[in-house]
């Protein structure tokens, strides 16, 4: 944003959101949760595997603050998290979905 409170020429208000989601691991981690409604954090790790715990605790945190994903603690010992979509994450899987159908009749032609 400039000193005048307006996007700069040529600013497309889609590039946050398309930045959000082209971090690695961010897309799939949406898609994933939006598959199963709701997981514990092992959970995705195992199903991700090739993604470190702090990078997915990162992605989990980043998509939390931005309303895609909520987070619920139980306080058991050890404590379990389980994560799941927001509406607002629901709507995100939905177009990530999309992407990953087009993704797989293009890997076709």
């Amino acid at each position: 944003m400039n000193k005048q409170g307006k996007q700069p020429e040529g600013y497309c208000s889609a590039d946050k959101y398309l930045t959000l989601i082209s971090t690695k691991w961010t897309s799939h981690i949406v898609w994933l949760v939006g598959q199963n409604h709701e997981m514990r954090f092992g959970q995705i790790q195992k199903q991700l595997a090739l993604v470190s715990s702090k990078v997915l605790s990162e992605r989990l945190k980043l998509l939390k603050e931005e309303g895609f994903v909520w987070r619920r603690q139980e306080e058991t010992v050890p404590v379990t998290v389980y994560y799941g979509l927001t509406p607002k994450g629901e709507e995100l899987a939905e177009v990530v979905e999309i992407i990953v159908r087009k993704s797989d009749d293009w890997k076709k032609q």
